[in-house]
């Protein structure tokens, strides 16, 4: 480090995690806020002039910090990005798993369906980004990070701008992804006329024809994974919206099947998205709340989705987070919502479980509480009526149980979660044109 024990007076380098696609990846400690993080190290060529490798610093930063903006729980957080020693240092959360390209080489290929579920997460990762005017540009097997949680997720978002690659687009991101899958089920790289056998290999077959007008549209790719991973099957030729699955959604899309109440002012065509994006900032899910009143079932239902994800990797590192409530909670512009780093609780409160702030059954207790506020519009009582939750309320009823035991499990609540958040079948006919 050159005599620099710390990145930004704050991130100090502990020892190697291993080698990424653009250098060293360190396990640090945030010393201003006392927890472990990554640090990729992004080196530039050598042999670059002065003017050009700040030029090209710059360029990252920028690109990194619009792409930090974009919250989804298939995309990795990123928490700042510095320049120190001439190049750019990426600070992000500490990697939960192993990547994509550990898991093949060091094991072997991973089942068709397996590979199906990382395809749905990724595709929907991507659409967000896109949505934002943001391209990946580097999707592979070592940028595909696998975590414990059982979550696919898309590392390294802005770092493309670095190695300045022509020609990257949206379509280069799903050819990529579909060789990065091929190589998930099969353990090498795509070659011509040699697909995978099975329905997976005919839905990566067709993401990765060389005209990209031939390709399937992303709506109808992430149905196909969707239906795969789930043992049913699949069609690359009927359309997203007349399946019996909620389409995918884009970032501008979520807003609108979410019903913001807050009026947004629609940019000129063509314009880019991510002003937008970054400009509006996000919100406290008690705010939201008080301001516009309770949420539709689906909507707390994807909030629900991302807050598990944040609990399951913490309960996965033998922690628990202790101060789950509407108040610890972030929506942010496309309606993904992130939970704020676990503080100690300040005293017993309506999200409190019964048996206190004890462990991971608890904190599934205060996840339930604040989805009972999202849709019920009060903060949980004792014997407090559900009657805005819809297809909700079975799983609120379960997640509320006095008994830790009765509660579901993280993967029993996923499923329910997932299925609440499906939008319906008459909604969505009412707003395919828009």
């Amino acid at each position: 480090m050159n005599g620099h024990p710390r990145l930004a007076g704050r991130y100090r380098l502990l020892s190697p995690l291993g080698e990424g696609g653009l250098g060293p990846v360190w396990l640090a400690a945030d010393d201003l806020l006392r927890r472990d993080v990554a640090v990729n190290e992004v080196r530039l060529a050598p042999g670059i002039p002065a003017a050009e490798r700040t030029r090209l610093c710059e360029a990252t930063v920028r690109e990194v910090r619009f792409a930090a903006a974009l919250r989804h729980p298939s995309i990795e957080t990123v928490h700042e990005v510095v320049v120190e020693d001439g190049h750019p240092w990426l600070v992000t959360d500490l990697p939960s798993g192993r990547t994509l390209e550990q898991a093949v080489t060091e094991r072997h290929p991973l089942p068709p369906s397996q590979v199906a579920r990382i395809g749905s997460h990724l595709v929907a990762a991507l659409d967000v980004a896109h949505g934002a005017g943001i391209v990946h540009g580097d999707v592979q097997p070592g940028t595909v990070l696998l975590t414990k949680a059982g979550r696919a997720v898309l590392t390294r978002f802005g770092l493309a701008a670095a190695f300045e690659r022509p020609g990257i687009g949206r379509a280069a991101d799903l050819w990529s992804l579909a060789a990065t899958l091929h190589f998930g089920v099969e353990g090498r790289p795509p070659e011509p006329g040699n697909p995978p056998a099975g329905p997976l290999g005919t839905v990566l077959d067709a993401m990765l024809q060389p005209d990209a007008s031939a390709r399937p549209p992303m709506g109808v790719v992430a149905a196909a994974f969707d239906d795969l991973a789930h043992g049913r099957p699949a069609s690359l030729t009927a359309p997203a919206a007349e399946r019996g699955h909620a389409p995918l959604l884009s970032g501008a899309s979520l807003r609108r099947a979410f019903k913001r109440r807050r009026a947004t002012s629609q940019p000129p065509a063509g314009a880019p998205q991510v002003p937008d994006l970054l400009n509006e900032p996000p919100e406290l899910l008690d705010r939201i709340l008080s301001q516009g009143g309770p949420l539709e079932p689906e909507r707390a239902a994807v909030i629900g989705l991302a807050v598990l994800d944040r609990l399951v990797a913490l309960h996965a590192q033998g922690r628990h987070h202790g101060d789950v409530r509407p108040g610890s909670i972030m929506v942010d512009p496309v309606g993904v919502a992130s939970l704020a780093d676990p503080v100690m609780p300040t005293g017993i409160s309506s999200y409190t479980a019964p048996e206190g702030s004890t462990g991971p059954a608890a904190d599934l207790w205060s996840l339930g509480a604040t989805l009972f506020a999202a849709v019920e519009g009060v903060s949980p009582s004792p014997g407090a009526p559900i009657t805005r939750a819809g297809t909700l309320a079975p799983v609120l009823f379960r997640l509320l149980s006095g008994d830790p035991a009765q509660r579901p499990t993280p993967d029993a609540l996923r499923r329910d979660l997932e299925s609440v958040a499906a939008t319906p079948r008459s909604y969505r006919s009412r707003h395919r044109s828009s």
